[in-house]
């Protein structure tokens, strides 16, 4: 079973780029997604919490076990890097069966190892050398490996990166039953938001070393922290703004279109954010008086595929993603007169 992680101030200065005074704290269990644009971190704070890099200051801790200073091999963890790391001249058995020979472990582990295979749907493919796999089925043997000695720690660096959408959903099926199988906690790195929504229990979000905003999935999408979390978490809608009036409700202008805000800026909140996810646009005027509603015309839109990019002038330039389907259902073409309507949560304060 899982055990609950604690980073406390954890420093580490990697040839310049610093892992800055992290703090973390995950429960027994927990599946934590930690976003963040390449170059945040967030590979280096996984080798340091398996042990590949000695921090140059700070503890990590364990079920409450300092485990700071112990090579890799002395942590229940178990490591999923970005490029799997087979043996190309052995077999998808050999390469699960190494991970055993590895750490030396007594008795007959067949049993053990076949289950692993079965678990995963590697049992056909047994004898297919590594070098014949396709990229997906690399990242099973390398999920197969790192759960064969059953860890308590499971570390996922980018596991659903560069496959295609069939093969990325079944990989995402399988990592979700082996975090239900061993229940082990699981701390997964990515780029993509999605993964956070489809898995987290808690996601973090990571920039320049350090953990910038973190707790629920929720928590996270509904107050980020600044411009910066904002942009990553997929607000594109993003203004200076000042405050108009304060009091019951709050009003904030961004040049001459004035918006009802549900909370208030604190002190360095010079900006708002709106999800395009919370707009929606109708032909005919929304009844909702305590919604922000106002009228603008359809500049733009493109077709993603299953949804559709829409952007609006409504005094300002405002991007939403609306269904295709329902686009196309309402007939909006460019140069239409909408209506538009947003709620005062869906205005987010934010620092620069």
């Amino acid at each position: 079973m899982g055990g609950r992680l604690e980073l406390r101030n954890v420093y580490k200065d990697f040839g310049g780029f610093k892992l800055d005074n992290v703090n973390l704290t995950l429960e027994a269990g927990e599946y934590y997604v930690l976003v963040g644009p390449t170059g945040s971190g967030k590979t280096l704070l996984l080798e340091t919490i398996n042990g590949f890099h000695r921090v140059d200051y700070g503890v990590v801790l364990f079920d409450s076990r300092d485990i700071t200073d112990l090579p890799p091999s002395k942590r229940s963890v178990g490591y999923v890097p970005q490029t799997p790391n087979l043996n190309d001249q052995q077999t998808v058995r050999e390469n699960i069966e190494f991970i055993v020979r590895l750490r030396g472990l007594p008795g007959d582990w067949s049993r053990e190892i076949q289950g692993v295979m079965d678990m995963m749907s590697l049992g056909p493919m047994a004898g297919k050398k590594a070098l014949n796999l396709s990229g997906g089925e690399r990242r099973k043997v390398a999920l197969a490996r790192a759960i064969i000695l059953k860890p308590d720690l499971l570390l996922l660096d980018e596991p659903l990166s560069s496959l295609d959408v069939a093969s990325k959903q079944a990989l995402r099926d399988e990592i979700r039953l082996i975090h239900r199988y061993l229940g082990c906690t699981v701390i997964h790195v990515t780029h993509n938001q999605q993964e956070a929504l489809e898995l987290a229990t808690r996601m973090g979000v990571m920039r320049r070393g350090g953990i910038v905003n973190s707790g629920t999935v929720q928590e996270v999408f509904d107050d980020p922290v600044d411009e910066y979390a904002a942009r990553f978490l997929g607000y594109e809608n993003i203004y200076e703004a000042e405050p108009a009036e304060t009091g019951r409700v709050t009003k904030m202008r961004l040049g001459d279109v004035t918006l009802r805000a549900a909370k208030s800026p604190q002190e360095a909140q010079t900006r708002v954010g709106i999800h395009g996810d919370d707009v929606s646009i109708h032909a005919r005027t929304p009844v909702n008086v305590h919604d922000n509603v106002f009228r603008g015309r359809v500049a733009e839109y493109i077709d993603t595929g299953p949804s559709v990019t829409v952007t609006l002038d409504i005094g300002v330039e405002l991007r939403i993603n609306q269904s295709k389907r329902r686009f196309l259902e309402q007939g909006f073409d460019r140069g239409d007169m909408v209506w538009v309507q947003f709620s005062p949560e869906a205005v987010k304060q934010l620092a620069p």
